[in-house]
């Protein structure tokens, strides 16, 4: 069960808070216990966000208010709900931060999911023992793993987010929503009217019924401002995790029977064939549950579907939004998936566009300089370009792309009657 508490405190204090949730493994302590450290250590906790924004330009720290909601024990199927739900094209506004499956591992998960979920910790283990990056073993664990975050937003829109969640038909996010609710009213004596969202993320239903049948477009006319972007994007279920949480671009993603029905999963590159028939075995397990909870109309079927599990999505941005996600997709540091599905593909379509090339692409690109920190904890030059050029790049944007540009592959699940 979802164990939901409300903070109040200084918002640098809430965001040292988030940093801590991001990198602390589950196994030393509670969001509570995290507080109370960096509460304790006031000075420290305000020193550590600043040098975060001003050393790495991760200003999400900003955008913490005096209060925010704690979810500990959430799964990560909650969690991407709820991330996917905040967007400036969605019209709710808020922020928060995750504990990050890239560099903590994983240690719980849904009761549901007890069979798959020991089987498919049991591959993760192995795979991070044989040297597998955690950022890629997670791609064998369910939906139904158990994760942490806290979120800040003000009172509007944590009720027009949580009477949304509560207006779905998964018990989890029901109880999310009536539990905020619950919260805003208390603290702060206000009841909402029910806003609807412009964009849901269907249940049940087949790729059409969320996904139309339109053609990628990129408009552009003179200026940034006038950017309209329409791209339909293919990827995991780990990846959109880290796309929707930009809270910038509006991720429609296709319908979860979709995806459990198409039965489709990505492999990271840096997977062994042993590695490989182990992910083989746990997906084979996790469809097989997952289609016969379908059929039994049982909506816990979600918790069954893999992190590697792919999914199609349409993705609408408007100006300047789509040119942060170039950025912030393309580096040499973001998630590989990420930046080869959207990162290098979008930098390519907008360095079409005349007079964008120098906005667009990583800061080693546009800059000279490489801002952005080590990835999970491992050293810059783990970076193919950064290797090569030191953060400064002489070469052109497309010799930049092609040299971060990683493949992989995808293999289906078939059940009987596919």
């Amino acid at each position: 069960m979802v164990k939901i508490g409300f903070l109040e405190d200084e918002p640098i204090i809430l965001a040292a808070v988030g940093v801590k949730i991001s990198q602390t493994p589950f196994e030393q302590g509670s969001i509570q216990d995290i507080y109370e450290e960096c509460r304790a250590n006031g000075e420290k906790s305000k020193a550590l966000v600043n040098e975060i924004m001003i050393k790495h330009r991760h200003l999400i720290l900003g955008d913490f208010l005096p209060y925010a909601v704690t979810l500990e024990d959430i799964s990560r199927l909650a969690a991407i709900y709820l991330w996917r739900s905040v967007n400036a094209n969605n019209l709710v506004f808020g922020a928060g931060i995750e504990a990050s499956f890239r560099v903590i591992k994983p240690n719980r998960y849904n009761e549901v999911v007890s069979d798959l979920g020991k089987m498919s910790f049991k591959a993760y283990k192995r795979a991070v023992d044989l040297g597998v990056p955690e950022q890629d073993a997670r791609y064998m664990l369910s939906e139904g793993a158990l994760t942490r975050m806290i979120f800040s937003a003000p009172p509007r829109y944590l009720a027009k987010l949580a009477n949304h969640l509560e207006s779905t038909s998964l018990p989890e996010l029901k109880e999310i929503g009536k539990k905020i609710n619950s919260l805003v009213q208390k603290k702060f004596g206000l009841e909402f009217p029910y806003e609807p969202l412009p964009s849901r993320w269907l249940f049940r239903g087949q790729k059409k019924d969320q996904i139309k049948n339109e053609e990628d477009s990129l408009d552009f006319w003179k200026t940034e401002h006038s950017i309209s972007l329409n791209m339909r994007v293919r990827g995991s279920l780990a990846m959109f995790a880290q796309l929707v949480r930009q809270r910038l671009n509006l991720c429609v993603i296709e319908p979860l029977e979709a995806i459990a029905k198409t039965g489709r999963f990505v492999v990271p590159p840096t997977f062994p064939k042993i590695i490989i028939k182990d992910y083989h075995r746990v997906a084979e397990e996790a469809r097989q549950r997952q289609i016969e909870l379908l059929e039994k109309g049982d909506m816990n079927f979600v918790y069954f579907l893999l992190l590697g599990q792919e999914a199609e999505s349409m993705i609408y941005g408007k100006g300047l939004q789509v040119i942060e996600t170039s950025r912030a997709r393309s580096e040499g540091v973001a998630q590989w998936e990420i930046r080869n599905a959207v990162g290098i593909p979008l930098t390519r379509r907008l360095a079409e566009c005349p007079g964008l090339r120098k906005q667009i692409g990583p800061d080693c690109w546009r800059i000279g300089k490489c801002f952005q920190p080590a990835t999970f904890k491992t050293k810059k030059n783990a970076c193919r370009a950064f290797s090569q050029a030191g953060g400064n790049w002489k070469g052109t944007l497309e010799e930049l792309l092609k040299t971060l540009t990683e493949h992989h592959q995808v293999f289906r699940v078939h059940s009987p009657g596919d």
